[in-house]
């Protein structure tokens, strides 16, 4: 083809968008900001122990897990077991997520258990794009009677959409719930295991990698895209970790410089996307797309306490348990890998955007207060925790997804209003959703660009 695109973002959607261009035949010239790529899906090694950013997890029958397929990205891991502990009022029951659990559980009553029961059955089956326009809230209180169980499900929709907004979209809440009953797996070796698979692809496909370069914006006249403007780069040698090659136009360390390209993918977050682009009509709708958030509290121990306890949620409370080493290999011999949880909605955009991944605000006292409580759910779980600790880390406000469609208000189409100018991540189309829809909105871009 002989076609010349820049992606903007070194994340899964911008890596997963330059492989497809690649092997369609484009040239392709990424741009990333930090050295490092792969964004939020990085994994920090700490003492032999791999800490992804927050709990990740892969749906296994996710639109996702299909285009990793597709670029033959391989996805090792374990597949969690459906089963847990729900906490109530700070009692623990018997979680109903399966049929046995459902019957076993002092949890529910007989009716609610019967009525469960019907709920799981009908699920799988159940068509969703009537519910475009009705909340969470709303489905739940026309669709479960009973109050225990309706309080079971709306923790059950958080686990699978990472949000505890209940004014969130119904539609992606019962898609995303389906998706969990078929399963997720927890990667080995972390979710760096992805990116550098994803990497090594692009590299083997061609595409071309600039590290440490701040783009500053997008430069088009009238409707078409014209080329992007750079701030200062840094340009690694070619076995470095990242494999690199400059335009002739860009001079190393130049402030200002100019790139001509009629093609360009923004595979980065609303609010940066908008700032590239300018104050353009069609922009101003990204910058008020509400994040979803959580406060993390994620912890490695030589040895589980208690080997039995390895997930929880909280169900009248926005609490989330996981022991992923249980499943997937993170750990030395005979160490755990721990992530706990509070599902938040911040009304204020809030990136978590440190290099080195050990951002705390123990100055802020909300943030202190959210780490208290995660460290209870611990003592509930793991007694004796502290005496087993290897190392630490808490991110009060982990950016999980930068936006989730809400009812009536549809995501940002993959093509701007602007000829050559394409969007991409987890903000972006109409189809998936968290990591899905990053995947699912990569492939579309190439797709047109490919077919224009």
């Amino acid at each position: 083809m002989n076609k010349n695109v820049i992606v903007v973002g070194g994340g899964i959607s911008g890596l997963a968008a330059a492989i497809y261009l690649a092997r369609g035949g484009c040239s392709v010239t990424l741009f990333e900001k930090k050295r490092h790529l792969g964004g939020r899906a990085i994994t920090h090694l700490r003492q032999g122990y791999r800490f992804n950013l927050g709990p990740h997890a892969v749906y296994r029958a996710g639109i996702g897990a299909k285009i990793y397929r597709e670029l033959g990205i391989p996805i090792r891991g374990g597949v969690p077991k459906s089963r847990g502990i729900a906490f109530v009022n700070g009692q623990r029951y018997k979680l109903p997520v399966s049929p046995w659990s459902i019957l076993t559980t002092s949890l529910l009553s007989t009716g609610a258990k019967f009525e469960a029961a019907a709920l799981m059955m009908k699920l799988p089956a159940m068509r969703t794009a009537a519910l475009e326009t009705v909340t969470v809230n709303q489905w739940l209180e026309d669709h479960v009677r009973d109050a225990q169980l309706r309080q079971v499900i709306g923790a059950l929709m958080r686990v699978a959409t990472y949000s505890g907004d209940g004014e969130g979209s119904a539609q992606v809440a019962v898609d995303q719930l389906k998706l969990a009953m078929r399963g997720v797996t927890y990667v080995d070796e972390g979710w760096q295991k992805i990116v550098d698979s994803l990497h090594s692809h692009a590299v083997t496909s061609g595409v071309n990698f600039v590290s440490s370069s701040r783009v500053v914006s997008v430069d088009f006249d009238g409707d078409e895209v014209k080329g992007i403007e750079l701030g200062g780069l840094e340009v690694l040698p070619r076995n470095d970790t990242l494999s690199v090659a400059m335009p002739e136009t860009a001079h190393d360390g130049a402030r200002g410089t100019k790139l001509p390209a009629t093609t360009v993918i923004l595979a980065v977050d609303p609010m940066t996307a908008a700032d590239l682009v300018g104050p353009v009509g069609f922009a101003a709708a990204w910058q008020t797309l509400k994040p979803v958030t959580l406060a993390c509290l994620d912890v490695a121990l030589s040895r589980l306490p208690n080997p039995k306890a390895i997930f929880a949620l909280g169900i009248d409370q926005p609490y989330y348990f996981s022991v992923h080493s249980a499943y997937a290999q993170l750990t030395p011999h005979r160490g755990a890998m721990i992530h706990v949880a509070k599902y938040k909605q911040t009304p204020a955009r809030t990136s978590f955007d440190d290099d080195d991944g050990e951002t705390t605000a123990r100055a802020n006292p909300a943030a202190r207060s959210d780490e208290h409580e995660l460290e209870g759910v611990l003592d509930q779980m793991q007694p004796g925790w502290r005496d087993v600790v290897v190392h630490r880390r808490f991110l009060p406000a982990m950016t999980v997804a930068h936006a989730l469609p809400r009812p009536g208000v549809p995501r940002p189409a993959v093509e701007t209003p602007v000829h050559g100018l394409y969007l991409a991540g987890d903000w972006i189309g109409a189809e998936g959703a968290l990591s899905d829809a990053a995947l699912a909105s990569a492939r579309t871009a190439a797709k047109k660009i490919l077919e224009s």
